[in-house]
């Protein structure tokens, strides 16, 4: 799904295409949502780097980073957002129609 994301171009994109090699997932949402991060502990400056929008539904995600100290901007996770009453197990595949947009 990362990949898919960062398929999109937008300033800084080839930087964060770098940091996808080696990211690694630290932790998921308590709620049961399908929401990953990558980065321990709270950066500063949350930003939302990329909206996708799954198809027929009004469910989506979005990929955001956020500022690490020495490091700057670092991908900091992909986060879920979902209006039904129940949220999916996984996070979309990539093979799932989304409508991928820079935020």
């Amino acid at each position: 799904m990362l990949e898919a994301l960062l398929t999109v171009d937008f300033e800084g994109v080839e930087d964060l295409r770098r940091q996808a090699a080696e990211v690694v997932v630290v932790g998921t949402c308590g709620c049961g949502c399908p929401s990953i991060d990558f980065q321990c502990g709270r950066g500063l400056g949350m930003a939302v780097r990329v909206n996708a929008g799954v198809a027929d539904s009004y469910d989506g995600l979005f990929l955001y980073t956020v500022e690490a100290p020495q490091r700057g901007e670092v991908l900091g996770g992909i986060e879920w957002v979902g209006v039904g009453e129940t949220d999916p197990e996984d996070l979309p595949s990539p093979t799932t129609l989304l409508d991928i947009r820079p935020a």
